[in-house]
């Protein structure tokens, strides 16, 4: 492990883990990595410098989806009174959960927290406790098995109640068959006034990034693919975007500051409303 040590006996649970490969790079990682944080592998570094080498953009990627996360969960607790939230793909820690950011706004919100990747879920067991009065869940599934995650999920969250899913770092893993079958899933599974939060790789200004997927052919849980703005508008066809719409990350709700947001971001984002 590269960086400092962490509260979290990372060796111990190597130890305990049974399908664990440390030489094989895993999209957390690499985004943990881009992020600047310190929780990955000699095998994350090697493809995440690769990557960086020839798409710069991905460190500024890399930030504005987790800028959009914690906007968007501010945004759904705060605004929309949302109280359960679902994480479907989990990021190494770092900081500003969702579990953190929900419960500092309504304090009795469950999150559930999914991901098929075992030393992912054991570090958000470990470290994504609620310190207030909610309650965090947690599920070892991934995107590609929707069903196994709603069924996990069932157990912390009442699905009969409005529910916000987040898609931030699963959805480009997945080719279009199986994208489309989760969001509808989704949709199927869950009540009216739920909503499906996402971000995902374009390559609307660096058309390079089309290859990006080749370059990651061996990550866990699947190599990122991109997709244009007009393809997640068919995804999430019949949902009402909430305002401002199907946009790159930085405008989604950005911040009021002194600063131009930035255009050129190969991340759009979108929330979409269960009718």
């Amino acid at each position: 492990m590269t960086g400092g040590e962490t509260a979290f006996d990372w060796r111990a649970a190597e130890r305990d883990l049974i399908t664990y490969d440390p030489d094989r790079p895993a999209m957390p990682r690499l985004w943990t990595m881009w992020v600047g944080g310190k929780d990955y592998y000699l095998a994350d570094r090697a493809l995440g410098d690769e990557v960086e080498e020839h798409f710069p953009q991905i460190t500024s990627i890399a930030r504005h989806r987790l800028a959009f996360r914690d906007r968007v969960v501010r945004a759904l607790a705060g605004e929309y009174g949302i109280d359960q939230f679902l994480v479907a793909g989990v990021d190494m820690p770092l900081h500003d959960e969702p579990h953190a950011i929900a419960q500092s706004i309504t304090p009795h919100t469950r999150v559930v927290y999914a991901d098929a990747d075992e030393l992912v879920m054991t570090h958000a067991e470990a470290m994504f406790a609620s310190e207030l009065t909610g309650v965090c869940g947690y599920v070892q599934a991934g995107l590609n098995d929707p069903r196994a995650v709603l069924n996990g999920a069932a157990e912390t969250l009442d699905l009969y109640r409005p529910v916000a899913v987040l898609l931030i770092n699963s959805l480009d893993t997945l080719g279009d068959p199986q994208a489309a079958a989760a969001v509808s899933a989704f949709r199927a599974a869950l009540p009216a006034g739920s909503f499906i939060a996402f971000c995902h790789l374009t390559a609307e200004h660096d058309h390079g990034l089309a290859v990006l997927g080749s370059m990651c052919a061996d990550a866990s849980p699947g190599p990122p693919c991109v997709r244009s703005p007009a393809g997640l508008e068919a995804l999430f066809t019949g949902m009402a975007m909430i305002p401002p719409g199907l946009v790159w990350a930085p405008a989604w709700r950005p911040v009021p500051g002194p600063w131009l947001v930035p255009t050129q971001v190969d991340l759009w984002c979108g929330v979409g409303v269960l009718p």
